[in-house]
């Protein structure tokens, strides 16, 4: 069996922000970020393993329509949780 890892930076103007998503065998196990347009480089980036825990605990409440969305929202959980002070690590 042959596993295949894509990854796939998307820039998303309804939240300002680069997203890097990681996939193997099209589940997502790897959930990058820049806020703005400031040039970040995502080539050794694995993803943040705090934001891939708010998405898997909070993924059958996402309602987007493709993955980016619901990484998107996950994103913005992640910030209002990390506002109030918890510590994902």
């Amino acid at each position: 069996m042959r596993v295949v890892q894509s990854r796939i930076e998307y820039w998303s103007d309804d939240y300002d922000r680069r997203v890097l998503i990681v996939k193997v065998a099209n589940t997502i196990v790897g959930i990058d970020f820049m806020q703005g347009d400031e040039p970040y480089d995502f080539s050794n980036s694995k993803g943040d393993r705090s934001i891939l825990t708010v998405y898997n605990a909070s993924r059958v409440y996402l309602s987007g329509n493709d993955d980016l969305e619901c990484v998107n929202q996950a994103i913005n959980i992640w910030f209002e949780l990390s506002g109030e002070g918890i510590d994902f690590r």
